[in-house]
């Protein structure tokens, strides 16, 4: 695969913000192993937490919390798992509570999910409690598994696989109230989900659940539950935006679109998503033209219907790619080249976050001359129209990855943190990754 920029364009629709780079910290040099989960929890973003996966003198994986990384440089707070732990997540509620998960893979067979919760931001906890136990499922856990709900309520979103088939992912909905985890229910119809896209739970102050997630066949799907996660009902999807160019029907193969990496939020009265449309073009014979946008819509409860998609970004990448009839090199050399492509042209992994005031952000990962950098974009209008991009880092070397963040309580300071490769990104990242948190003041 040879892969090249071939054009980038510029919207003028979107509209100029000021902005203030107020900091630009490096929470962890780049030479550590950490997972791809960076957040900030609670009110404010007052709490960073990120997880470690090991290193000379720490043999189990860790979560991470370390408050108010932006003001003060302190040692983060550690809370050690066990050997048998694969991977972990967090959340945090607006009353500071945050709540630890992890997943155990035993030799067995065994998948376990245990929780604790603390009440005074990650200083002390309770003992672990298991959400779910089970043999012989393959259980996954991402970034938004987790989400609180009203005042010391939890939910926590299950995804698994019975077995090794192709299919039958599930969903299963568990709730902590009043100290116990119960499962409350199955979200019905996911048993096609892409293994690749990540899926997004949230929870409206009124005790609604929805989830977004994404098929096979690179669809978009929402559903609800205005029952706390008894019952479920599909909300469908937004719709995608027209493809530019002119084809002709016959003589012009169609290009291929596929959503992925949905964000979901509870906003006044809707929910807001934001999600990636990534687009191949044929080109020729071999060629292909690749590019992504990042989108946005809102689903009013009212009405019942998705408002228009609006596109967020301000600038696209198109990426040409030739695949070659007769590859020629290592394996491992074909993979890096495509994953440089895909992380060029797609995967921005783009993160939703809602001010307390209603104010909107999305952030995003783009590539911007032959380096891929964290962006914003900042809506006052509840996603009608967007902010031109913010460009969060202002280094001159290497690229980032996974960009998330929140705003402080007053809306007006976005807080991003975001993983950062050493040089070019890589499958072979020879001295482990970093981790930086940036902060921007928008009036």
């Amino acid at each position: 695969m040879i892969a090249g920029l071939t054009a980038c364009s510029r919207d003028e629709a979107h509209f100029a913000i000021p902005h203030y780079p107020q900091a630009e910290i490096v929470l962890l040099s780049e030479g550590v192993r950490i997972d791809a989960d960076a957040r900030f929890l609670g009110p404010g973003a007052e709490t960073a937490f990120w997880q470690e996966l090991g290193t000379n003198h720490r043999h189990n994986k860790a979560a991470a919390f370390l408050k108010t990384p932006l003001s003060a440089i302190v040692a983060p707070h550690y809370v050690e798992a066990g050997p048998s732990v694969y991977t972990l997540t967090a959340a945090g509620d607006r009353d500071g509570r945050i709540c630890l998960a992890y997943l155990e893979l035993e030799e067995s067979g065994v998948a376990r999910v245990t929780a604790r919760v603390s009440e005074d931001r990650g200083v002390s906890w309770t003992e672990p409690q298991v959400v779910y136990h089970e043999q012989g499922a393959i259980p996954l856990l991402g970034p938004s598994s987790l989400v609180p709900g009203p005042a010391g309520e939890w939910y926590f979103l299950l995804r698994y696989r019975l077995g090794k088939a192709p299919k039958g992912l599930l969903f299963r909905v568990y709730r902590r109230q009043l100290g116990e985890w119960d499962l409350i229910g199955v979200v019905p119809g996911t048993d096609d989900l892409s293994t690749f896209d990540e899926t997004s739970m949230a929870v409206s102050d009124d005790g609604r659940l929805a989830v977004a997630f994404v098929t096979y066949e690179g669809r978009l799907r929402v559903v609800e539950s205005i029952d706390g996660g008894k019952s479920w009902a599909s909300l469908g999807s937004p719709a995608r935006l027209p493809v530019p160019g002119v084809r002709i029907p016959i003589l012009t193969r169609e290009p291929r679109v596929d959503d992925g990496m949905p964000s979901l939020r509870a906003i006044a009265g809707a929910w807001g998503l934001a999600w990636e449309q990534r687009v191949s073009i044929p080109a020729g014979f071999s060629d292909f033209d690749h590019y992504a946008d990042t989108l946005f819509a809102q689903h009013d409860r009212a009405p019942g219907r998705w408002r228009r998609s609006v596109r967020v970004n301000d600038r696209r990448a198109m990426v040409r790619t030739t695949m070659a009839l007769f590859e020629r090199g290592s394996m491992m050399d074909r993979l890096e080249l495509m994953h440089r492509d895909s992380r060029g042209a797609g995967s921005r992994y783009p993160h939703l976050t809602v001010a307390p005031t209603g104010r909107l952000a999305v952030l995003w990962a783009e590539l911007r001359e032959s380096r891929i950098v964290p962006v914003a974009s900042v809506s006052d209008n509840g996603g009608q129209s967007w902010s031109e991009s913010i460009v969060l880092d202002g280094s001159l070397h290497g690229d980032v990855d996974r960009v998330s963040g929140s705003f402080d309580g007053a809306g007006n300071t976005l807080r991003a943190i975001y993983l950062t490769f050493p040089g070019p990104s890589s499958l072979r990242v020879p001295g482990g990754l970093g981790l930086k948190a940036a902060e921007v003041r928008v009036p």
